[in-house]
């Protein structure tokens, strides 16, 4: 379900008004994308180039460095060495077109362990310049600062919410390849540039003093031609991302999605978590969602597995958790089986994550940081909405995950903790929570009455003990899928309207002494402010807020009014999706009897033609026998013919005088 890792067979041109570059190293910006910089300058761009180190060469020894060198002697040298490198990177600027160059004073090799102020300095940087294109390392690099760049930069982006995130909707990221090559999705024909590339890696000669660094940049530009036409003779690779991928991805879901394996440093130490998962009859989904627990960076969990009374789900034998079986004879509903996992759970920790959702590595490592961090009992992060459809020409049933692609990201839920709000409306999907299992002996379990949002009615006794930390972080993924039988009421699609209805109107009962005219009004009033700072952020007019607040005063019906028209909507598709579902069932039904028809043709063709050739053995058979009657009768003929001469010749002998002579003189004889 993730991108091609294909080259592509083409290349393109990019355009850009402002172009900031983060280097790495001085070179970097040469070696990476050294080609595309100069067609930018030549197109108009307005290029920036910034240096996260600051070229003094880090633990690695320099050559004006002796054993008995004094640390005064060290220090000099490596300001000089520094002074160096920053004078060929202006040379370098100089030869590429580029506009202007910073750099910042972090030590070679020390990227990672600044990473919250490098995303600062990038993120300044940003604000400064307004580039609407950004070129970064690929996360797929084999140097940590590179690496380290690009993390950086998702710290630095990921985070963007509302306003920054409407400021930001047009920056686009390129990721760039230095020393190891990546999966890029866009290729840039740089023949016409190799000259200035050269002239610009000359002028970091204490560089190629080194290593023939030019040579090799040059062999990755080769490279990057074999799946283009003849005419390209250098091309440069490069991953595009945009800002959706940074603010709806984790870093390691990122660095998956382009193709790369995502360094994980295990926590091998902390609280047991206990992971519930609620399941029944979807074996391909659990597998999935086991397998993203498995991958988790935290190293103390254990899986709490509820089948709620369908059939026995399979689990791996090399499964790197325990995994503690809850098997429920018959199915309990939502609520049911996450209270039969609660009381299984044996963890300090509790959190939820259904068959059908995704946890990132890092979910759960997040988590508990968070909750030692801000000692909270309760935290939740954020998961983002994807939306999944059957790839062109899959049945239904999708065969399995790999029926299924990706093709719509969204962050609907980022919310900071509210609990006014929280008794309109849940914004806090169930499996971004992480609490203190204590708590379910102070709230209660949860309300196996309630068919749907059991989930939002524990929040909401949760909300009334304890605050709840938001950490605005995508760590995992709810999903959607646009199919039937996926969706979790789908046995009785033809009810979920009234039965959403009815049960959001008994939850609203339960804690009708909560919603006080006062916790309204301030949850409306809120509900408007960020409304219309939303409208303004994105250019709306005064009377589209004014109309926004009036619709925001009625908000409880609304919301009704939209869920409608949604279920709405989705049961139509549900209804078109189980129609295609018996369409489809009818067509394989024919096919198979077309090709029992057709397999009975050719059995009956095949008896028809062996007959066919008995029945001409049979014609042969009489021809042959025909032919040797014939011969037979002939011969007959010619033999009574024979007969007859003999005895015509006989009779006339006996007709002779002789002949009488001759038997009278036997006869006197005898």
């Amino acid at each position: 379900m993730g991108r091609s890792l294909s080259p592509p067979g083409h290349v393109e041109d990019v355009a850009a008004r402002s172009v900031l570059v983060l280097a790495p190293h001085h070179d970097d910006e040469v070696l990476g994308c050294g080609g595309l910089l100069a067609r930018l300058a030549v197109g108009g761009a307005m290029v920036r180039v910034l240096f996260l180190t600051d070229g003094s060469g880090g633990v690695e020894a320099l050559p004006a460095e002796g054993s008995r060198s004094s640390p005064e002697e060290v220090a000099a040298a490596r300001r000089a060495h520094a002074g160096r490198r920053f004078e060929e990177a202006r040379c370098a600027a100089a030869a590429l077109g580029v506009h202007r160059i910073d750099q910042l004073a972090f030590s070679d090799g020390a990227l990672e362990q600044r990473l919250d102020e490098l995303a600062a300095a990038i993120t300044a940087a940003i604000d400064d310049g307004d580039p609407d294109l950004v070129l970064v390392p690929s996360p797929l690099e084999a140097t940590p600062d590179h690496r380290a760049a690009f993390a950086a930069l998702h710290r630095a982006l990921h985070p963007l919410r509302d306003k920054a995130a409407v400021a930001r909707a047009r920056l686009r990221v390129l990721a760039y390849e230095v020393n190891h090559p990546a999966y890029p999705d866009l290729l840039v024909d740089v023949g016409d540039q190799l000259e200035t590339l050269s002239r610009a890696m000359r002028c970091h000669a204490s560089q190629l003093e080194r290593h023939d660094y030019l040579e090799a940049a040059l062999g990755l530009r080769r490279f990057r031609t074999h799946s283009l036409p003849p005419g390209v003779v250098a091309a440069e690779g490069y991953s595009r991302l945009s800002l959706e991928d940074f603010t709806t991805r984790s870093l390691s879901h990122l660095v998956a999605h382009l193709g790369g394996a995502p360094e994980r440093l295990e926590v091998v130490a902390g609280p047991l978590v206990s992971v519930v998962v609620r399941t029944r009859d979807r074996p391909e989904l659990l597998a999935e969602a086991l397998a993203s627990i498995a991958a988790s960076e935290y190293r103390r969990l254990e899986v709490v597995l509820v089948n709620d009374g369908g059939a026995l789900p399979a689990v791996p034998a090399d499964y790197p958790f325990e995994i503690r079986r809850v098997e429920l004879s018959a199915s309990r509903g939502r609520a049911g089986a996450a209270n039969a996992g609660l009381d299984a759970a044996r963890g300090e920790l509790v959190g939820f994550l259904d068959d059908d959702d995704l946890v990132y590595p890092e979910h759960y490592a997040t988590q508990v940081d968070a909750l030692h961090a801000a000692t909270v009992s309760a935290v939740y992060t954020d998961a983002v909405v994807a939306v999944y459809e059957l790839r062109a020409g899959e049945s239904l049933d999708g065969r399995g995950p790999r029926g299924w692609e990706c093709v719509e990201r969204r962050l609907p839920y980022s919310r900071d903790f509210d609990p006014d709000v929280l008794l309109l409306d849940n914004y806090v999907p169930f499996h971004t929570l992480l609490f203190e299992r204590r708590l379910v002996e102070q709230v209660g379990p949860l309300d196996e009455s309630l068919p749907v949002f059991e989930d939002w009615d524990f929040l909401l006794r949760l909300a009334e003990r304890t605050p709840l930390f938001h950490l605005a972080r995508v760590t995992c993924e709810y999903r959607h899928f646009r199919a039937l039988r996926h969706h979790v009421l789908a046995g009785r699609a033809v009810d979920r309207e009234a039965l959403f209805l009815e049960t959001k109107a008994r939850v609203y009962e339960k804690h009708a002494t909560l919603l006080s005219p006062e916790r309204l009004a301030a949850a409306v009033t809120r509900l408007r402010r960020e409304t219309v700072e939303a409208a303004e952020g994105r250019g709306r007019s005064l009377e589209q807020a004014v109309e926004l607040e009036r619709r925001l005063v009625v908000a409880a019906r609304e919301h009704h009014d939209l869920w409608l028209r949604l279920e709405r909507t989705d049961l139509e598709r549900d209804r078109v999706q189980q129609r295609l579902f018996d369409v489809e069932k009818d067509y394989h039904r024919l096919h198979g009897e077309v090709v029992a028809l057709r397999a009975d043709r050719e059995r009956l063709q095949g008896e028809l033609q062996q007959a066919a050739a008995r029945l001409q053995r049979s014609f042969d058979q009489e021809a042959e026998l025909r032919r040797v009657v014939d011969d037979q009768t002939e011969h007959l003929r010619r033999t009574y013919a024979e007969i007859e001469r003999l005895g015509s010749l006989v009779r006339e002998m006996e007709s002779t005088r002789a002949w009488r002579l001759h038997r009278l003189l036997e006869r006197r004889r005898s």
